[in-house]
């Protein structure tokens, strides 16, 4: 039921009224809980009385029944002073977070950083203003070895910022009205930042560093193999300070490109190397290769003498390649063994000789001495130093005498042929057999005379018929003999059955083409003990025995029949015989063989082809057929 009231009587009254009800109320109350708390029971109501009070209290309105009611709470008084005020305040932050978020427009939010720089509250301009300082005031550090650092200023390579607007799309990228999420969540960012740089200055800024200060450079060094007193050792590389001036210049290129403040020339491989390093495999086995040779020695033993080559003398024969193969330079080699050939090699050189009337005279080898075999030896050599193992050696020969010696190789065995006095000796180790006169090439006659020199006895044949020519008339002749002992061509010595007499000045006007004729028994002897290859010795001696001829007995004479079936002595045969056929006149007819030979030079030296062997007889051709 709304209730009206017109003015403030009334309404006073009823406050009154409602005070002391809501007094009596509060009193009731009290007793209520007093007596609760005293444990007194409260009077019971009835419903119906309750029920009564409520009605007549409805029906008879003013009607007052003295009955206790349940009292009303009081209802609170509400402001609304805080809610205006909490009004005020809201509204004031709103406006407030609007105004940052106006403010944060053109702004960086706090605890923002761009390339490590703080821009909170930076306006773009601001922020590219404090980047172009940065860039500024760039300085690129050089690091080196041995903890050495350097710098290049930004100003020596005319560093410089230029703006691409990425300050501005970085701004773009905050929501200005979020701001207060950066309180919270804090933004970095890094952005490029376009510079600008004279690469000429870069370059002659790097080549003012120490790094290529060419006193302060070390090369490096590969480690190589070095020759020590005991042998080989490696040794080690040397790393050097040495930069590849290309790859520093392209690395600190990149660098100041990049924006980036340092480079390490050491860790970017930027120093130039040794090729080879101590623990090179390669290295290693060739100083095993080596190591081998250092105690390697090839020995050549000729006669009593030896010569020794070492690596002192061959070492610089030696290549040795990255794999450790080594190789001998052939020339060095085919060098080596001529000296050793000169040294020992005796054909065809001047030798001294006692003779057997105390007299030292001096000979020339013609075709008897020693004479190294050069080719076979080198190639032997060259094979033996690549194995690197030490050899011992006696040389192949072309050409070998009979001994070796100091002064001569004619040894203890020998013929010896004095010009002068008509006289030939023959000594078999040392001891001898022979001692006869003889008549040598006739010295009147031009080229007859017996060639002057060392020979070597080279065949020996009994009975052979001597063929030739007359060198002044050309007219042919055969002459046979028992003993034939060939030493230069168709020179040699032989019987000579014809002569009565030897010696003396016989070979003066009646002497032989050339060839030694000897009474027929001491050839003989000579013919029974002398081996191929005995020394014979020609020479004319400076003594002088004056001795004439010695008549010596002889076997019956060889019977030389010309073409016209007329008789002739070998005195006359080579003036007026030609070819015919020959018998002996001993008690059995004993037929002799024949041999060929081509030419006899006569200067004295005998030049003299490969004879020519018929299957049976051989013939040979002599200058004297005497």
């Amino acid at each position: 039921m709304k209730e009206i009231t017109l003015n403030d009587g009334p309404k006073r009254k009823r406050r009154r009224d409602r005070s002391r009800t809501e007094g009596s109320r509060r009193e009731g109350s009290r007793e209520e809980r007093h007596r609760r708390a005293e444990g007194l029971e409260q009077p019971q109501r009835t419903p119906g009385s309750e029920r009564s009070r409520r009605e007549g209290s409805q029906g008879r309105p003013g009607r007052y029944e003295q009955q206790p009611v349940k009292p009303e709470l009081p209802k609170k008084k509400h402001s609304r002073t805080p809610l205006i005020v909490a009004g005020i305040v809201v509204l004031i932050m709103v406006a407030v977070y609007l105004g940052f978020g106006v403010y944060y427009m053109d702004r960086f939010f706090p605890g923002t950083t761009v390339n490590g720089i703080d821009v909170s509250g930076k306006t773009v301009k601001e922020v590219e203003n404090l980047v172009a300082n940065q860039v500024q005031d760039y300085v690129l550090r050089v690091h080196e070895k041995d903890n050495k650092t350097e710098q290049i200023d930004g100003a020596d390579i005319q560093f410089e910022y230029v703006s691409d607007g990425a300050a501005q799309q970085l701004k773009y990228s905050q929501n200005s009205f979020l701001w207060i999420n950066a309180y919270f969540h804090p933004q970095e960012y890094t952005m490029t930042t376009p510079t600008v740089y004279n690469k000429a200055k870069l370059k002659e800024a790097m080549e003012k560093l120490d790094a290529f200060d060419s006193d302060k450079v070390t090369e490096p060094k590969d480690a190589y193999i070095d020759e020590t007193s005991s042998g080989f050792e490696i040794v080690e590389e040397v790393e050097g300070n040495q930069l590849d001036e290309d790859k520093v210049y392209e690395l600190l290129c990149q660098a100041v490109t990049d924006g980036k403040t340092e480079v390490n020339l050491k860790e970017s491989d930027c120093y130039l190397k040794p090729k080879k390093t101590s623990d090179n495999k390669k290295l290693k086995k060739k100083l095993a290769s080596l190591q081998k040779y250092w105690d390697m020695t090839v020995t050549y033993e000729i006669g009593d003498a030896s010569d020794v080559l070492d690596y002192q003398t061959f070492k610089d024969w030696m290549t040795v390649d990255s794999s450790g193969n080594v190789s001998f330079d052939w020339n060095h080699i085919a060098d080596w063994i001529g000296q050793l050939a000169d040294k020992y090699d005796t054909f065809g050189t001047d030798e001294t000789f006692h003779t057997s009337l105390g007299e030292t005279v001096t000979v020339t080898s013609m075709n008897y001495g020693w004479k190294m075999d050069e080719e076979t030896e080198a190639a032997w050599l060259d094979e033996t130093l690549k194995s690197g193992e030490s050899a011992t050696r006696q040389p192949q020969w072309l050409e070998s005498a009979m001994a070796r010696g100091e002064e001569n190789d004619i040894g203890d065995t020998y013929v010896e042929i004095d010009i002068t006095n008509q006289r030939m000796w023959f000594y078999k180790d040392g001891q001898c057999l022979v001692d006869t006169p003889v008549v040598t090439g006739d010295a009147t006659k031009d080229g007859y005379e017996t060639p002057l020199g060392l020979y070597c006895l080279f065949d020996k044949e009994a009975k052979a018929i001597l063929r030739g020519a007359d060198n002044l008339s050309g007219k042919s002749y055969n002459t046979p003999v028992d003993y034939w002992m060939p030493f230069n061509g168709g020179v040699g010595i032989h019987d000579a059955k014809w002569r009565a007499s030897f010696g003396g000045t016989l070979y003066q006007g009646n002497g032989s083409h050339g060839c030694v004729n000897t009474p027929w028994d001491q050839a003989g002897i000579i013919f029974d003990n002398i081996e191929i290859g005995t020394p014979i010795v020609v020479y004319k001696s400076s003594i002088n025995q004056g001795t004439g001829s010695v008549a010596i007995s002889q076997p019956a004479e060889t019977r030389v029949i010309n073409e016209q079936g007329v008789e002739v002595t070998p005195e006359s045969s080579a003036a007026d015989t030609t070819t015919g056929t020959t018998t002996d006149t001993t008690a059995d007819s004993t037929s002799y063989s024949t041999t060929d030979t081509t030419s006899y030079d006569t200067t004295g030296t005998a030049a003299y082809s490969t004879t020519d062997t018929l299957s049976d007889p051989t013939s040979y051709t002599a200058i004297d057929g005497q």
